[in-house]
């Protein structure tokens, strides 16, 4: 791995990053930005400064959204630095629950039963208590709600193509639990290109993890992943978050040429079905009058650099108007535990993505993210649920299937049965 003090040699403090960065925006403080972070990483690596009193509040602040490394002309690998420096700072003084949030959230059965458990507590926010001890504020977030399985008509093998390879599709832990529709609609849009997905037991990628600074345990989850999917097969994500970080296992896993072949494999679900001629099958959809808007989770736009696939399939589908989002690759403040970890930054960001969101009068927001999805849904619900929220590949399913193209609520295509009820959608 590489050393802190090489990583942070490359900035050259030419301030590219400073609008760039959605701290830096909200905050007008250079030390909330990357430049700022940086400079403070050096100097407590060079022992100048303190790294619990001096460093760590700028650190805790800085959402990992990755925009600085778009718009540096250095090719300061930031992400790098923020990792490495967490890990440092959780070194110098742990934050206990936030290991054991990030424990209890990667485990599925765990996350589940947690989910079951909070629906017993009075309010729709997380704990005061919960939020008081991951952030010393009083909470922004809404207690998780998984998504309703929708009831799919089943695919109708005669207009199918024919079967030629297979793919993994990595399950993970959160898009697992809270959105199983999504899992549902990459499933089928890989068979509607002509792939099946190969199963597995591979569980959380370390992605979570790896974002906070506890590296050693993101680095055993990529070992075990890496064991779980030892074919020569693509391996499919349609999570933002833990797609960058799985085509970056050699980073986690220094000078490993099996890190590196894995991380070959991976692609984003819209990069792949794009490559695999999705646009073209989509041309056959029934005519959708819709207007969307896209918004672009910083991990994929910045962390992998993935933009047109997705707007691309998106403009395919018949009918759909795909109107410009302003800031629409600004974070929304959800990133990843951001929200949990920093609530009062996190609501201004959000709010600020409602407000861009509401101007382009879209019917629908579509992202590639679930942390993007939840946060961005709870702003439609605190905001009347006027505009409905959706991961990509949820919408291009719903082009797809039969029944979307028969079945509309307020001109948006939806399942047979109520799932969405419960947002107010």
């Amino acid at each position: 791995m590489e050393e802190l003090s090489d990583l942070t040699s490359h900035c050259i403090r030419c301030g590219f990053c400073l609008e760039a960065c959605p701290t830096f925006v909200v905050t007008g403080r250079e030390t909330e930005s990357p430049r700022g972070r940086i400079y403070l990483a050096r100097s407590a690596d060079e022992g100048v400064l303190d790294w619990d009193r001096q460093v760590k509040q700028h650190i805790d602040s800085c959402l990992g959204c990755l925009a600085c490394e778009t718009a540096c002309p250095s090719g300061v690998e930031y992400g790098k630095i923020l990792e490495i420096t967490r890990q440092r700072l959780e070194v110098a003084q742990p934050h206990r629950s936030k290991g054991m949030l990030l424990d209890g959230m990667t485990k599925p059965a765990t996350l589940r039963a947690q989910l079951l458990l909070s629906r017993m507590l009075p309010g729709r926010r997380i704990p005061s208590v919960l939020s008081r001890l991951l952030s010393g504020q009083k909470p922004e977030a809404d207690k998780p709600r998984p998504q309703p399985q929708r009831r799919w008509p089943p695919l109708d093998d005669r207009r199918l193509p024919p079967v030629r390879g297979e793919v993994y599709l990595l399950e993970g832990c959160v898009m697992r639990v809270l959105f199983p529709d999504v899992h549902e609609s990459t499933r089928r849009l890989l068979r509607r290109v002509g792939y099946e997905v190969k199963e597995s037991s591979a569980g959380c990628c370390g992605a979570l993890h790896a974002h906070n600074g506890y590296l050693d345990e993101a680095r055993r989850r990529a070992v075990e992943l890496m064991v779980a999917m030892p074919d020569d097969l693509p391996v499919i994500v349609n999570a933002a978050g833990c797609g960058a970080t799985m085509k970056h296992y050699d980073f986690l896993i220094a000078e490993n040429e099996p890190a590196r072949r894995f991380s070959s494999r991976v692609m984003d679900a819209s990069e792949f079905l794009h490559r695999e001629g999705l646009v073209h099958h989509l041309e056959g959809a029934e005519p959708l009058s819709l207007k969307v808007a896209y918004h672009d989770a910083c991990h994929l736009a910045h962390g992998q650099g993935v933009r047109d696939a997705p707007r691309s399939l998106l403009g395919a589908i018949p009918g759909i108007e795909l109107t410009p989002l302003p800031e629409s690759d600004m974070c929304c403040g959800s990133a990843g535990i951001y929200n949990l970890l920093q609530p009062s930054i996190a609501r201004r960001l959000l709010e600020r993505k409602w407000a861009n969101i509401v101007s382009t009068g879209a019917q629908v927001v579509v992202s590639g993210n679930p942390g993007c999805h939840a946060w961005i849904e709870q702003a439609s619900r605190e905001h009347g649920g006027a505009v409905r929220v959706m991961h990509t590949l949820e919408l291009l399913e719903q082009a797809m299937a039969s029944e979307a193209s028969s079945t509309r609520k307020q001109g948006v295509p939806i399942a047979t049965d109520a799932s969405h009820g419960q947002n107010g959608l």
